[in-house]
């Protein structure tokens, strides 16, 4: 797979990517799309100085901030998000999710841990009685908290790519996750705080490429 996000231009086996539409590019200079601000004793998050801050002030619960997009479940699409740990005092995670409704009974996620060691790939209901799909590894390429996080999530086909700062680190069928929703946003866990200057969501026009295979090969 290739990837140019400067020419817009995305290449694999199977498609070749001929333009990318714009659904929303965020850079939190203002709150047009409705983040939620919000300081009481559990948690806090804010816009100023063109970011998003967001902290977790709880022992146990998780949070999510979203925004509405207009991506749908047969689009192929790029997320695309740069996210900057500030402290943790825990190593839980933090990172995207999307697909969900209003109603958020059932998200997926993609989130990394906040030493950096863990990235956890998950469709799960919000209260985490039940986890459809669950993808944990180690194998994630060092990661510079000095530096924000790039974390991009990308459907082409029937396929979903996780990269974490430009690396694959897994791929799934879209099977193994919802789409009840357009919605898309932050995720945090307990004890944690971040801060984003950007997330964008590209829809992908695909145009499938002849392959030839063995099998073919061999008839023809």
């Amino acid at each position: 797979m290739l990837l140019n996000t400067q020419h817009s231009l995305l290449i694999t086996n199977l498609f070749e990517i001929s333009r990318q539409q714009i659904l929303l590019k965020e850079d939190f200079k203002n709150n047009k799309r409705k983040w939620e601000i919000v300081d009481i004793d559990t948690e806090y998050s804010s816009i100023k100085e063109a970011y998003y801050y967001m902290e977790n002030k709880s022992s146990s619960q998780w949070n999510y901030y979203k925004t509405k997009s207009t991506i749908k479940s047969e689009d192929f699409f790029i997320l695309d998000t740069a996210i900057e740990l500030l402290s943790a005092e825990k190593y839980g995670h933090f990172g995207l999710v999307w697909g969900f409704d209003k109603a958020r009974e059932v998200l997926n996620r993609f989130t990394i841990s906040a030493d950096g060691k863990r990235a956890v790939i998950m469709q799960f209901e919000k209260d985490y009685k039940r986890v459809y799909h669950r993808f944990q590894t180690r194998n994630i390429p060092k990661i510079n908290f000095k530096a924000p996080v790039r974390l991009t999530l990308i459907k082409l086909g029937e396929y979903l790519y996780f990269l974490i700062n430009k690396i694959n680190i897994y791929m799934a069928h879209e099977s193994q996750f919802i789409h009840n929703g357009p919605y898309i946003g932050y995720y945090i866990e307990p004890e944690l705080s971040i801060r984003s200057n950007r997330i964008e969501l590209s829809k992908i026009k695909a145009r499938p490429i002849e392959a030839v295979t063995g099998f073919k090969q061999l008839i023809n």
